[in-house]
């Protein structure tokens, strides 16, 4: 009599074994990061005060194509203002979307060097008011247009599951804005390029293709 073999199918996941990087292939990386900051300085002279407030916040989510390489989408907001008082006041407002590939260098358990980049559309919008000849000006600039935002940042891994991410960012933007003005309600259409530097923190969750 043949012997009769009976064949099963195996469906292998991202479970963690002995050595392997938490950054492996066909895991999910989904968070929240972002920065914070404010600041006043104040002249003694002229006893003129200003203040400055910034913030964004970043929503990303991905999967690992290969191990240590992550492509996705990447959406951001960033706010900025600020006042001079009975000077000059300003406020800034960006959003951008695109897609975002990062790279993790290290196979390590506890984390790794990353650099992510991710290219797309951006909307900005800025108002900002001055006192000239006593008399209140405001300039308004709003439109849209593409942009790069770069990361180099460290990645600190939690028990195979969060990262603890903390990030030296650099964006540039290329926009097409129209600007108006409140004294003689004339609108132009003018050429900005927007770029900044700032530090940012926060924390993503690993999710595995078949959970454990």
């Amino acid at each position: 009599m043949s012997p009769i073999c009976f064949a099963q199918e195996t469906v292998k996941d991202t479970i963690k074994t002995a050595s392997e990087t938490p950054f492996r292939k066909g895991r999910w990386l989904t968070g929240l990061t972002g920065f914070i900051g404010s600041g006043s300085t104040e002249n003694t002279i002229t006893h003129n005060k200003s203040i400055s407030n910034r913030y964004r916040i970043e929503i990303n989510t991905g999967k690992f194509v290969r191990d240590r390489i992550n492509i996705g989408l990447s959406a951001n907001m960033e706010r900025s203002n600020f006042e001079e008082k009975n000077v000059a006041e300003s406020t800034s407002e960006t959003f951008f979307i695109g897609p975002k590939g990062t790279y993790y260098a290290s196979n390590s358990e506890i984390g790794s060097i990353f650099f992510s980049l991710s290219p797309g559309y951006a909307l900005y919008r800025d108002q900002v008011g001055a006192i000239i000849e006593n008399v209140y000006t405001e300039n308004t600039n709003k439109g849209g247009g593409f942009g790069f935002l770069f990361t180099f940042g460290f990645a600190y891994v939690i028990h195979d599951r969060v990262s603890f991410d903390l990030g030296l960012n650099y964006n540039v933007y290329w926009l097409d804005l129209n600007q108006e003005n409140s004294i003689n309600d004339k609108t132009d259409n003018v050429s900005f390029e927007v770029s900044n530097l700032s530090f940012s923190f926060g924390f993503k969750i690993l999710l595995d293709s078949k959970p454990l």
